[in-house]
């Protein structure tokens, strides 16, 4: 209740109780036995008095109670201001998360979208290392292509071979040109020919000459690889079947032989071949092959072959930290899936080159097959050949 109200309420209290007194100390006249007049006067005063009191009391209640309306409206009024204005601010509040969201979003997709884009050093190095591969690849298989068409005319005794004048020709070219690259000290001290330096010995002979280096840096290295494999396929080509051996009936009968054997001999010599081409120096290392070539320890050239391309990068992704590195720092998923399809390319790549092998070892397979099957026709007799007279 506030300080007025009280106020008032104790001014009322104050007339009301000193108006009783008034009326119980005023003096009382003479009566008769009974005066209704005085009584009837006295409840009149009496009851005015009340009206008065009654009258400011009420009074004083109703403007007591419009203050408290006021203030209570006042109150009430304030607190819905109070209540808007926080609406209000939990609604600008929302309204900026939003908009720090929608700018977080935004710029999170940004990014997204830019690393997407964006290209990752080691796509651009698996290129390079994929191109020279490829390169390496059809130039090796044009190496391979020269040395089938030059050892098919000496296999098949063409004119112009050794094997065209006959078998001792044949046999002694082989000779001499080991005897001119590849000789030994039992034969330089028997005085056929002058000893060759170490790495020349019998290199015709050594399966090091072919296999062991990943590139042959030059012509002598190619050409100690070509001069194993002949040797192990075909050291010297039979005679040609020419003049009276090719129109008699027995070299007509040889003929089919002859050329089995031919086909035989090319298959062979195609596959030592494709080998020689795997290893040609025939194509530019990339700055990342060399690099790793270096860390192998491998002499650093400039010109690689297939076989040695191909290590080289399957090597700096297996062991290299370059790779590594890249790998680990790149920013979105979209770059390593990249980098795991360039995996998957390259081993579907060296799974064709295994498809090309594996055709070449079917065939070889069907002409063992074949082979055997001769072996085992020719224990049988033959069948009588018929003749025209009837007995």
């Amino acid at each position: 209740m506030s300080l007025f109200l009280k106020k008032r309420l104790r001014i009322v209290v104050i007339a009301a109780f000193a108006f009783g007194l008034g009326v119980l100390a005023a003096p009382r006249p003479a009566y008769a036995l009974f005066d209704s007049g005085a009584i009837v006067a006295a409840i009149g005063a009496l009851q005015g008095a009340m009206d008065s009191v009654i009258k400011a009391t009420s009074s004083a209640l109703n403007s007591s109670l419009g203050l408290i309306n006021g203030s209570l409206g006042s109150g009430f009024t304030q607190l819905s201001n109070y209540m808007k204005a926080q609406v209000g601010a939990q609604e600008q509040i929302s309204d900026a998360n939003n908009l720090v969201q929608a700018r977080l979003a935004r710029d999170v997709r940004n990014a997204e979208q830019r690393d997407n884009h964006a290209v990752n050093r080691q796509d651009c190095l698996n290129l390079e290392g994929g191109q020279a591969a490829v390169v390496a690849a059809r130039n090796g298989g044009d190496v391979a292509a020269a040395l089938d068409k030059g050892k098919d005319l000496r296999a098949q005794a063409h004119k112009g071979t050794p094997a065209w004048e006959g078998a001792g020709q044949a046999a002694q070219a082989a000779n001499n040109n080991h005897f001119s690259l590849y000789c030994s000290d039992a034969e330089a001290d028997a005085g056929v020919c002058s000893l060759a330096n170490e790495d020349q010995r019998d290199a015709d002979q050594n399966v090091g000459s072919l296999l062991s280096t990943p590139v042959y840096t030059d012509k002598t290295a190619i050409t100690r690889a070509n001069d194993y494999a002949t040797t192990l396929i075909q050291p010297f080509a039979p005679a040609a079947l020419r003049g009276s051996n090719l129109t008699s009936i027995e070299g007509q009968a040889a003929l089919p032989g002859r050329r089995s054997y031919n086909a035989a001999i090319s298959l062979a010599q195609h596959v030592g071949d494709d080998i020689v081409g795997w290893h040609a120096n025939t194509v530019t290392l990339s700055t990342a092959q060399k690099a790793e070539a270096t860390r192998e320890g491998i002499r650093n050239t400039d010109v690689g072959s297939e076989y040695e391309a191909t290590e080289l990068e399957i090597n700096r992704k297996y062991s290299g930290t370059d790779w590594q590195a890249d790998l680990q720092a790149m920013p979105s998923p979209k770059s390593v899936l990249i980098q795991i399809a360039m995996l998957d390319s390259q081993r579907n790549w060296l799974l064709w080159q295994q498809y090309k092998l594996d055709q070449q070892r079917a065939l070889m397979e069907a002409d063992r097959l074949a082979i055997e099957a001769e072996h085992r026709l020719r224990p049988v007799s033959p069948m009588p050949v018929p003749t025209t007279t009837l007995q």
